[in-house]
């Protein structure tokens, strides 16, 4: 793992501490003592951590209320908590493990024994922790597109909603660049499908290289790309898709070895601090207006929208 592997130990008795300190010494495992419930709470929220050792009997906090509290938090998901008592009944027992308890050690204990558990409960938030992280990896591949290797539209489109709801909210700039290749199907139609995809990797790639890291670049579908440009004003994403636009007419895009074809790329642009949009889709659709507007104008240019209502509280850029 890339962190220590952490037990968080919340225990008011000392000579618990000393002791699993020196039981845990050969182990590798690093150990975090907290003499109250409050102080425990501070570490778990604040501290990568992956076993909580957790004495039920704490001076300020029942045990059983902090094990509920990690529970029910997800970051925690891929946590061990293993209660840590003196109470020996099956009813102590039985209600720590109701309540998401992953074991339950009672006083006094073998040190070979807690050993083993500790050691066992390391294997599973192991094997739990590479579970998430597959999962993690399968989203992040899931909203990318195959050919490009940026996001694709599903992910555009999550990615899109939360943008224009904080820009909304908060009355920020939120500017987008929707931008087509042109004469793609004359692309295919001459040089056959695998020329068309070298085209749209290629350019992908250039535009990978031009935007800034606070920026969003996806396929949108086709031969057509978008970038989602934050806290960005219209003049500047103007600016920044002629930037792109130049990116890819700078030099002729190859296709297969010693041949390349000249590509450009028409761009629409639209800001939600030029226009009062009220939903993400008019924002594309006005974007996607200019960029017609640009295929109309002869292509390898850029346009922006036009605006309809003057969106209150952000000074605008007339263009």
């Amino acid at each position: 793992m890339s962190t220590p592997f952490r037990i968080v130990l919340i225990d008011d008795d000392p000579a618990i501490v000393r002791l699993l300190r020196a039981v845990l010494a050969s182990t590798g495992m690093e150990i975090i003592a907290c003499s109250t419930g409050a102080e425990g709470l501070e570490v778990l929220d604040r501290q990568a951590w992956q076993i909580c050792l957790l004495d039920r009997g704490l001076p300020d906090l029942d045990g059983i209320e902090i094990c509920r509290r990690i529970k029910a938090d997800a970051r925690f998901d891929a946590r061990q908590v293993i209660m840590f008592s003196g109470y020996d009944s099956l009813d102590a027992r039985v209600e720590a493990l109701n309540l998401g308890a992953d074991d339950y050690i009672t006083k006094p204990f073998h040190p070979t024994e807690v050993r083993a558990r500790l050691n066992a409960a390391r294997r599973v938030v192991e094997m739990q922790q590479q579970l998430v992280d597959m999962a993690r990896q399968l989203e992040e591949l899931s909203g990318r597109d195959d050919l490009t290797g940026i996001f694709n539209r599903r992910h555009f489109g999550a990615t899109l909603d939360r943008a224009f709801e904080h820009s909304h909210r908060y009355r920020r700039p939120l500017s987008v660049a929707i931008i087509d290749v042109d004469h793609f199907k004359n692309i295919n139609d001459s040089f056959g499908h695998q020329a068309g995809d070298a085209v749209l990797a290629e350019v992908a790639k250039r535009f990978s290289q031009s935007v800034r890291s606070s920026d969003y670049l996806a396929r949108y579908g086709g031969e057509e790309f978008v970038v989602l440009l934050p806290e960005t004003q219209l003049e500047d994403a103007m600016s920044f898709s002629e930037k792109l636009r130049a990116a890819i007419a700078s030099a002729p895009v190859p296709i297969a070895e010693g041949c390349a074809l000249p590509v450009t790329v028409s761009v629409g642009t639209a800001c939600l601090a030029h226009t009062q949009f009220n939903c993400p889709s008019e924002m594309i659709g006005a974007a996607d207006q200019a960029l017609y507007r640009a295929k109309r104008k002869g292509r390898n240019r850029v346009e922006a929208e036009r605006r309809r209502a003057q969106r209150a509280g952000i000074p605008p850029v007339e263009v």
